[in-house]
């Protein structure tokens, strides 16, 4: 029986890594896209080999950059020659007021969040006969949004709608759903301010971030067979807001 292969891009970090670790204890053989981590995705490689019997792949790509993410379709394409299920779970965000953001800044956080699901989606799909892709995209992309944040916040609304025009594209084969979590306790979140952090609790009515692992096991549901009729839908996941 062959098993069963999910590329995650950005998986070697939060959220991504939490789904690199769902999905191989589920006897997924594993590929990690990763930027910059060589040494930690190395790490990871080693520990999820040792720990079950699956395959794990690395692939350093940059997601926004097209001729990298067609390489990478093409080692991808020679290990497995199939994929299950995509994540597009890689994103940055330049949280700066708006008179120090420039188109540069701009385009780069759009190019990584919005451009880059579209290439992994486009240069993907052809290796699922059947499967699912799920996005992670933010509740910044639907009603909560921060000035600071207007770029990953358009980034994130046009995720969604690449899922959408996705889902009605690659039906009724491939599913394609997002998610959308609301705060998490990511290495893009440390930084934040106490204070703040204790005025956004005040909004969650669960009253904390949720946890990375929190976010992968939807991500994992929403890929499974349990959400086999689960189709061009978002997920929010933001521990209800008041």
């Amino acid at each position: 029986m062959i098993k069963k292969t999910v590329l995650i891009t950005g998986g070697s970090r939060g959220i991504g890594l939490e789904c690199v670790k769902i999905f191989a204890h589920n006897n997924y053989n594993v590929i990690i896209n990763y930027k910059n981590s060589d040494k930690n995705a190395e790490e990871i490689k080693n520990e999820l080999e040792h720990l079950y019997q699956i395959k794990v792949l690395l692939c350093k790509c940059d997601v926004s950059c097209e001729d990298s993410v067609k390489k990478m379709f093409e080692k991808i394409k020679k290990e497995f020659n199939h994929l299950d299920v995509i994540i597009n779970n890689a994103g940055i965000a330049i949280d700066q007021i708006l008179e120090d953001k420039t188109s540069k800044k701009f385009s780069e956080v759009i190019n990584t969040n919005l451009i880059g699901p579209f290439l992994i989606i486009k240069y993907g799909y052809p290796l699922i006969s059947k499967g699912s892709i799920i996005n992670i995209s933010s509740t910044n992309g639907i009603d909560t949004e921060y000035i600071e944040s207007i770029d990953y916040d358009a980034s994130k609304s046009g995720l969604i709608s690449l899922t959408r025009n996705f889902a009605n594209y690659l039906a009724p084969n491939i599913r394609v759903n997002a998610v959308a979590p609301g705060w998490v306790n990511t290495d893009m979140n440390k930084e934040l301010d106490d204070k703040f952090i204790k005025e956004e609790n005040k909004k969650i009515l669960l009253g904390r971030f949720a946890e990375c692992y929190e976010i992968a096991k939807v991500v994992y549901f929403l890929s499974s067979d349990d959400a086999s009729y689960i189709n061009k839908s978002v997920i929010r996941v933001d521990g209800g807001l008041c």
